[in-house]
């Protein structure tokens, strides 16, 4: 759409109408002091003069291309190149996301593909659109326990569940009638389950659960799952969307919620977002999903169409009365990630998990005569050890030679101090990771 601005005689005729004579008028209410300066004609630089400024200072950035093993909810994954090109295409990158049934056909087929992968993946009966991110998605699943379990108002969270997810949970959670109770951790990063089976009551609506969890161990959830269940609470489980193509599904654990961040399929780590966040449930629960959910149905003709089946009018009218104040998705990433999972498919997306898994535990193993493990749970591409050196001492050494060795869990955990959380993907070749072991072992005491 092209910009045609206002002319003058444009300008004087709406302040008319308006009943002002200026348009500075409109502006009065603002403090002088913070009013900006109306720039001159000459003020600033050209654009050529623009374009030679921002290439100084981007040769002054000398930061390493380092060998990366952060992790911890965005990881570092090959993107197959189609999905950039696919996304890249106006029709996508720049459609507006779609409100009502009949604004976007396209985009409509793209929020449903992607809704059935997600229950593909998961197990679960129904997905919605998509939601903000990991933590957020986290957060209104723990809202929907407590929607469907009324007149419950405990929830349990685990503390082993990632602090940043647990940091939005309480700003969500912060009411004065919502007792939020978190359950710790052994020394090994295993749940405390005496302490959950002392929590776990009548009163409990529901309880989240990291899978693997922040420490890269795969639990027994499926075993805690009978018990949550047999307290008429909920059990929602939070995965990295990946490890399902290895481990069991969120149905087959028990779950009746699952949620996590689609970002390991086809989303770059890009400082943490913007990501997009899944939630799916059971099909007794779809009336508490946030958000809302495309359906496929046929027109008059019985052609193939898309309209948004739920989408809680609530959100956009008495607010009060909303199940979520969530009435979007993330289009754009969701495509991203729907490519991704479209691209390696029901057959690769094992092979990539497996990918993952073996070049961790090929890690983990090597690393063994020279780190204390803090657990021998299994693993799926995370894992956590303690360093037999101080902590700087390690990532000094480490980045002097091009590497970053991982998470600092002491900053989260302070019972954890002097321990790493490291994670391994597809993208670490053998020459790499055991250039990592390398390097521990000649860290001098």
């Amino acid at each position: 759409m092209d910009f045609i601005s206002n002319k003058e005689v444009q300008n004087n005729e709406m302040l008319k109408t308006i009943g002002i004579k200026t348009i500075e008028e409109l502006f009065e209410l603002i403090p002088k002091e913070i009013k900006l300066k109306a720039p001159e004609l000459d003020d600033g630089l050209s654009e050529f003069e623009g374009m030679k400024l921002m290439e100084s200072l981007a040769a002054k950035n000398t930061f390493g291309n380092y060998d990366n093993y952060l992790g911890a909810g965005s990881y570092e994954h090959h993107i197959p190149c189609l999905i950039a090109a696919i996304c890249g295409k106006s029709e996508f990158l720049t459609s507006y996301t779609p409100y009502q049934p009949e604004a976007s056909q396209g985009m409509l087929q793209i929020i449903f593909e992607y809704q059935s992968a997600i229950c593909a993946l998961t197990g679960m009966d129904v997905s919605n659109a998509s939601l903000y991110d990991g933590s957020s998605a986290c957060a209104e699943a723990l809202l929907m326990a407590l929607r469907a379990n009324k007149g419950k108002n405990k929830l349990l969270v685990a503390e082993s569940v990632h602090p940043n997810y647990r940091g939005v949970i309480g700003q969500y959670l912060s009411l004065p009638e919502v007792e939020l109770k978190t359950i710790g951790f052994l020394q090994d990063g295993s749940l405390n389950t005496q302490q959950f089976e002392k929590e776990l009551d009548n009163n409990v609506a529901g309880v989240l659960l990291q899978y693997p969890n922040f420490f890269g161990n795969i639990e027994d959830i499926k075993q805690l799952s009978q018990k949550i269940k047999a307290a008429g609470s909920l059990l929602i489980i939070c995965a990295n969307p990946l490890v399902y193509g290895l481990y069991a599904d969120a149905s087959e654990l028990g779950a009746d919620i699952a949620v996590g961040d689609c970002q390991p399929f086809g989303l770059p780590m890009q400082f943490g977002g913007p990501y997009a966040g899944y939630i799916a449930c059971k099909q007794e629960l779809v009336r508490q999903l946030p958000g809302r959910i495309v359906g496929q149905t046929v027109d008059t003709q019985q052609r193939k169409g898309y309209v948004l089946t739920l989408q809680a009018r609530e959100q956009h009218i008495r607010r009060e009365k909303a199940t979520s104040n969530i009435c979007t998705n993330q289009a754009l990433a969701a495509l991203a990630t729907l490519i991704g999972m479209l691209w390696y498919g029901k057959q690769g997306i094992p092979k990539l998990a497996l990918a993952n898994y073996q070049r961790a535990a090929y890690l983990k193993e090597k690393l063994a005569n020279y780190t204390e493990p803090l657990s021998q749970l299994p693993i799926f591409n995370e894992f956590a050890f303690k360093c037999r050196q101080p902590i700087k001492k390690v990532q000094t050494h480490f980045r002097k030679h091009g590497v970053e060795p991982g998470l600092d869990l002491g900053q989260f955990y302070p019972g954890l101090q002097n321990c790493l959380l490291i994670a391994v993907t597809e993208t670490k070749t053998k020459e790499q990771l055991d250039k990592y072991v390398d390097l521990m072992k000649s860290i001098k005491n």
